[in-house]
């Protein structure tokens, strides 16, 4: 058992400690615990749920542990709890959350490594692994943009989205791309606001002069400050009072498991 990120099995009483390394992942899910406050952790649950039906768990059973993690966390401070499907069952690490972050810098992807582009999980090791690759090769920290059909997609772990004319963007539904919590989220409070919100096919040169961000559940939203050997972008000047909205969202944790 690491004693970094301890690892914890899913039983029917709960979670217990094991000492054991978390095998490989089915399905997976993490979420931001902000001073025992999350953004959206129903729909989590609901994602993680149906990510273990599809791997061929028990959707309810799945639902249970979600609900019994999510206040498992401290009531202070910044952490990203991950639970995994694996071949031994359902397993919890609460990981200290990274600082937050206002930019990013990315680059179009060389390659997509992705095998279940619809499911969290099977491709994480994968992804990390070309954000390693194109980082080296740029010589600094960057998020690879995957393309599908030369249409962008996704981050290599964060939802893609960009600003054209107040207009927000999301890539059209027939563009292969996990669900993102974030991302949905980000559009319902656009709604709620009566901005535009197009769902389109976009290759990446028709980003140009867009307004681009990343989003996540546990980076939130990042504009992106530059796009390596790509379009040029806007500077981003909407982040700082999205990231709010979104913080203004989040509900206790402990809630949850009423």
């Amino acid at each position: 058992m690491s004693a970094e990120h301890p690892v914890r099995a899913w039983t029917a009483g709960g979670f217990e400690p094991v000492d054991e390394p978390i095998g490989a992942t089915l399905a997976a899910d993490s979420w931001l615990v902000v001073d025992g406050r999350v953004l959206a952790w129903q729909r989590h649950q609901l994602r993680f749920a149906d990510a273990v039906a599809e791997a061929g768990g028990d959707r309810l059973d799945a639902m249970a542990a979600v609900r019994s993690a999510v206040g498992l966390a401290p009531a202070e401070g910044r952490w990203s709890p991950r639970v995994d499907l694996t071949p031994a069952g359902i397993r919890l690490r609460i990981r200290p959350a990274p600082a937050p972050s206002d930019t990013v810098e990315v680059v179009t992807a060389s390659r997509d490594p992705r095998r279940e582009p619809l499911r969290k999980g099977p491709d994480l090791e994968a992804l990390q692994a070309l954000l390693e690759e194109e980082s080296a090769r740029a010589g600094r920290d960057v998020e690879p943009i995957l393309c599908s059909d030369g249409c962008v997609a996704e981050g290599s772990r964060s939802a893609l989205l960009w600003w054209q004319d107040g207009v927000l963007h999301v890539p059209a539904p027939r563009i292969r791309r996990m669900a993102s919590v974030t991302a949905a989220v980000i559009e319902e409070v656009a709604a709620l606001d009566g901005v535009e919100v197009r769902r389109v096919a976009a290759r990446p040169e028709e980003l140009e002069g867009a307004e681009v961000w990343l989003a996540n559940a546990l980076r939130g939203i990042r504009g992106v400050a530059a796009w390596l050997g790509g379009p040029e972008v806007a500077a981003p000047s909407r982040v700082g009072a999205w990231r709010e909205r979104l913080e203004g969202l989040r509900t206790p944790a402990m809630a949850g498991r009423s």
